[in-house]
């Protein structure tokens, strides 16, 4: 008998029975490489739709793609990944030998390691010039206050011609807005509070700044990083949904652009 992820088909439960007979498309996921089955659990697919081996999002594969297209000799570089989590951040973790993920702990010593988790603040990064190849991020710039500081430190941080590939909300017909700032050690909340769901923060994590048309402009104005960003969308690698842009941020090599 055929089996799911060592899993009898006669003994799956019945939540799966359910989301296999929902909308679904197959292909080949950029993710786990292997032929699949991409199923809609609900109506947001850029988030709920699933490969069903490796539980790769739709916004996953999205940036998994750009990175493969972007940079197509990624797994020989080194990646610094931003709150890591899900089956992207493992594939990323055990495919490049030149990966390490980072998190931030305020309460933890910056640069220490926890967890084998580098503990670093985006504003202020204890990483030395010109140390990584490539920068990723998944949903972590609207939720970091000061964002021009983090994009600068990036800058600071990539070699030149490195990349910060990464995925936000975004609404491309709204220019950005903070939701919040910081007034000394306080939060001065502009807008009605707002969170996120968080796999490490069970409460959610509050955002920040509403990403609008003019990212790309106060990217470069922070850092000098020129920032393209793609919408892909591609039934057969299970790139299917909304608000699935994935940016694309270049540190200019001297003498160029």
């Amino acid at each position: 008998m055929k089996t799911l992820r060592g899993q009898k088909l006669s003994q799956m439960p019945g939540y799966l029975w359910s989301a296999l007979s929902q909308s679904k498309h197959r292909g080949v996921c950029p993710v786990c490489t292997k032929r699949s089955i991409f199923v809609n659990l609900s109506d947001w697919q850029r988030e709920h739709c699933r490969c069903i081996r490796c539980n790769s999002s739709s916004r996953g594969r999205a940036l998994t793609q750009t990175l493969i297209e972007t940079v197509p000799d990624w797994k020989q570089k080194t990646i610094l990944e931003f709150a890591p989590h899900g089956a992207v951040s493992g594939m990323l973790e055990t495919s490049c030998s030149g990966y390490k993920g980072s998190v931030f702990l305020p309460d933890v010593t910056l640069g220490s390691e926890v967890n084998g988790r580098l503990n670093q603040d985006l504003r202020a990064l204890t990483l030395a010039d010109e140390s990584y190849d490539i920068v990723i991020s998944q949903d972590v710039f609207e939720h970091v206050f000061e964002p021009e500081k983090a994009f600068a430190e990036l800058g600071r941080i990539l070699k030149p011609g490195g990349v910060h590939i990464f995925t936000l909300p975004f609404n491309r017909h709204e220019k950005t807005r903070p939701r919040a700032v910081l007034n000394g050690e306080q939060v001065q909340h502009l807008l009605e509070p707002e969170y996120h769901g968080d796999p490490v923060n069970p409460s959610g994590t509050l955002v920040v700044t509403n990403w609008g048309y003019d990212i790309c402009d106060l990217v470069f104005e922070a850092s000098g990083m020129q920032t393209t960003y793609h919408s892909p969308q591609n039934e057969g690698l299970g790139i299917v949904g909304e608000n699935l842009e994935v940016f694309v941020s270049k540190k200019p090599r001297p003498g160029r652009g």
